[in-house]
């Protein structure tokens, strides 16, 4: 018997921000621009004004490096280009 959840997309657990909105709002300070890629990506390339919290390291650092728990933050893994 064939699963419904094969065919059921996955829904995102946060509303998603497009490309257009972030880039809108780049100096918007509300809007706290969060990469979770290592640092050694960071540091090849990002987001200007952009904060650096590697995944891994979300549990330990994210209450330190996050300004406030209810600021709108837009999360993203790839290096600006």
């Amino acid at each position: 018997m064939a699963s419904d959840t094969a065919e059921t997309p996955v829904q995102p657990s946060a509303p998603e921000i497009s490309r257009e909105e972030v880039l809108a709002r780049l100096d918007d300070p509300t809007l706290v621009l969060l990469n979770v890629l290592p640092r050694e990506a960071f540091a090849a390339g990002h987001i200007p004004g952009s904060v650096s919290l590697p995944v891994a390291e979300i549990p330990a650092r994210a209450r330190k490096v996050l300004p406030s728990p209810t600021q709108e933050v837009a999360v993203y893994c790839a290096a600006s280009t």
